[in-house]
């Protein structure tokens, strides 16, 4: 707010000052002109002068002059218009990235003590008690999932690092999508029973070139974000079919969803729909932004549609 004050009145002094001195060089030009009418009056009656001549050079001199001080502080109002609106951008976008970083820290703090608090809570009690084989297998089960949570954590952090000086993809191997997406889903399912995950995939195989960890990382990336904003009985589906001679890999949830002036910012790196300090799903805002970085590094496609009756479809376009 300070700044935006500040900002305006030194905006408008500049304009202010520009304003004042065209006023001043129009007000010279109108004495400059009539000081040549006047010296033009007196020796009207000079012989060696010809009076139209001279009229129409001072009249000339006069309009020339009103154009070059009107084009100058056009084009001195004209930058500093284009300045003004440069750094008020440059500002704001800054202001907005220094609230992505503060809300990505309360969510990394946050995502990083929890999985940690519960890995630490089932291994005091494994330690101080003596339980029985199933329970001490839930609590090795939970660990698992908790320390899984940290390494995808980890990879996404890292990974994102990685790609901001990312300008090519990776070629290296060829890749079966099918079995990909089916050992995701899998792995998925095991770390949430809870919840009902599902595919439709088709039976002809689809290959394609590229980093199986980075793929891995788009498609697990994709299932968490779905699980994230779907209740445990909403189903979680994961396709991998032909539409219009092209290949569709699909996510599809029935969840909250997304409003449509969401759907061009959650691509964005660190964005999280909604405040920080009272969202309830987990997240660091780096999943999406890690999807779409390698997805386009690949040349491919990627879009979120509404689902119905409710929730959305992430889609890529191979």
């Amino acid at each position: 707010m300070k700044f935006t004050i500040a900002y305006t009145l030194l905006f408008m002094y500049v304009i202010a000052a520009i304003v004042f001195w065209g006023y001043s060089l129009n007000k010279q030009n109108r004495l400059v002109y009539a000081l040549e009418m006047e010296k033009l009056e007196l020796s009207k009656n000079n012989p060696t002068i010809n009076f139209a001549v001279e009229l129409q050079r001072i009249n000339d001199n006069k309009v020339r002059r009103t154009k070059q001080y009107a084009g100058e502080g056009s084009t001195f109002i004209l930058i500093i218009l284009l300045t003004a609106g440069i750094v008020y951008y440059a500002y704001y976008r800054q202001r907005a990235l220094a609230r992505l970083q503060q809300n990505f820290m309360l969510s990394i703090t946050h995502e990083l003590k929890t999985p940690i608090a519960g890995i630490k809570l089932n291994l005091q009690t494994l330690h101080k008690r003596k339980l029985d084989d199933e329970t001490q297998k839930k609590l090795l089960n939970s660990s698992v999932v908790e320390t899984d949570r940290l390494n995808d954590l980890c990879n996404n952090i890292l990974v994102s690092t990685q790609l901001e000086s990312a300008r090519q993809a990776i070629y290296n191997e060829v890749l079966q999508l099918n079995e990909l997406l089916n050992q995701a889903v899998m792995d998925m399912q095991g770390r949430y029973p809870s919840y009902h995950f599902s595919t439709s995939i088709m039976e002809d195989p689809v290959e394609i070139k590229g980093d199986t960890s980075f793929w891995k990382l788009v498609i697990s990336n994709l299932l968490e974000n779905a699980r994230k904003y779907s209740a445990p009985e909403d189903g979680i589906v994961a396709g991998l079919q032909k539409r219009n001679g092209r290949v569709i890999l699909s996510i599809a949830d029935f969840g909250i969803g997304i409003a449509d002036e969401e759907k061009d910012k959650i691509f964005d790196k660190f964005y999280r729909i909604g405040n920080e300090n009272i969202r309830s799903s987990k997240g660091t805002g780096l999943g999406l932004y890690i999807v779409k970085k390698i997805i386009s590094l690949y040349k491919y496609d990627i879009a979120v549609k509404n689902n119905t009756p409710k929730g959305s479809i992430f889609e890529i376009t191979l």
